[in-house]
């Protein structure tokens, strides 16, 4: 059975888990599981979205090339909204009866994320060194069974394939990337940079001006 589940991206994927609460599904998980047939739940999700790769160089903590050494896929529960604006907590103005049950409908609709081992070849921007191995999240993949897919996501490949990530930080968590299409790009044998998904921004030429290019943004941010 296929199931639905909208996802709202305040800023970037791994963010998506904090904003679960007010996530929305056809079928929940377990429903998927008990059905006959190909267990499937569809994320969509909205994500910030970039005029320019200039842009998308510009606002990333780290820019690096890389290849995946190692994965793994986990559940992601929501923190406990605060406040009282429905904009960034779903629950404001419910009952306690109601919040409590928009929490056990979140816990039993947890965020399923692909975590990616990423071994830094070349850093072109931000607090990364060559050698670093950074984890980069992404949103989806098969979890007991059930196969969680984002639209716009591409999961990143073991199996030596270099690739260009324009990263988000956020502390202790794993980086994510800024926008699945935008901020994602495979490297050719002969350094040519190219967008993995056709919404990428084209012209990115190869890694040399790549780096060239974040240099020159990364130093007139200190300017």
């Amino acid at each position: 059975m296929n199931a639905r589940r909208n996802v709202l991206v305040a800023g970037t994927a791994v963010l998506a888990a904090f904003a679960a609460v007010g996530c929305s599904a056809e079928n929940s998980s377990h429903a998927a599981k008990a059905a006959a047939g190909p267990d499937t739940v569809t994320y969509h999700a909205d994500y910030p979205a970039y005029s320019s790769l200039d842009d998308v160089l510009k606002t990333s903590d780290a820019v690096v090339e890389g290849t995946v050494v190692g994965t793994r896929v986990q559940k992601v529960l929501p923190d406990a909204p605060a406040g009282d604006n429905p904009a960034t907590n779903p629950q404001a103005g419910l009952s306690p009866v109601e919040a409590k049950a928009a929490r056990k409908a979140a816990e039993e609709n947890p965020v399923i994320v692909t975590v990616s081992k990423v071994k830094v070849t070349r850093a072109l921007a931000g607090k990364v060194a060559v050698g670093d191995t950074i984890e980069v999240s992404q949103l989806g993949g098969t979890y007991h069974g059930v196969a969680y897919q984002d639209e716009d996501t591409t999961l990143l490949a073991k199996g030596g394939q270099r690739y260009v990530l324009m990263l988000a930080a956020h502390g202790k968590n794993p980086y994510d990337l800024l926008n699945p299409e935008q901020a994602l790009y495979s490297v050719k044998a002969d350094g040519t940079v190219k967008a993995v998904s056709v919404n990428g921004f084209d012209g990115a030429g190869k890694v040399d001006q790549l780096a060239a290019k974040a240099g020159r943004i990364a130093g007139s941010r200190t300017r």
